[in-house]
């Protein structure tokens, strides 16, 4: 991907105003981006609510769904088995982030409906996940 930048004092007819609504990086180009950041803004929904003494359960679930958005965009800076490696680190990650939202309704730290709204966007982004690990390693066998 190429990007020519300019500088704001740039005189050429291209427009600096906003690069970033105009650019987009690798991993933004993906619906599966757009998933994780979907679940990473209700675990951080939840993480706020999550009252005294079950905080190192929300901890972990935050540092859990924050892993899911990074190793995604990570991988998406490798090639072939690195980034499928990458992918699967992201989908264990959700994996994990699923468990911790069922944990927390177990403990009524967490509401029936967004619990289900999490795994909904779980099941969909583990499919998506698995699917992109797949190509990665075929494309790098």
């Amino acid at each position: 991907m190429s990007v020519t930048v300019h500088r704001p004092t740039c005189t050429c007819s291209s427009s600096y105003s906003d690069p970033a609504s105009t650019v987009l990086l690798d991993h933004e180009r993906l619906d599966a981006w757009r998933v994780a950041e979907e679940l990473d803004q209700l675990v951080v929904a939840v993480v706020t609510r999550v009252p005294r003494g079950r905080g190192s359960l929300a901890a972990q679930l935050d540092d859990a769904s924050a892993s899911v958005v990074l190793n995604l965009a990570e991988a998406m800076g490798r090639w072939g088995a690195d980034r499928a490696r990458t992918l699967r680190i992201s989908r264990g990650s959700l994996l994990e982030v699923d468990a911790a939202v069922g944990a927390l309704e177990r403990r009524r730290a967490c509401d029936a409906e967004t619990r289900a709204r999490c795994h909904i966007l779980a099941v969909r982004l583990a499919a998506m996940l698995t699917g992109l690990a797949s190509a990665a390693e075929r494309a790098g066998a």
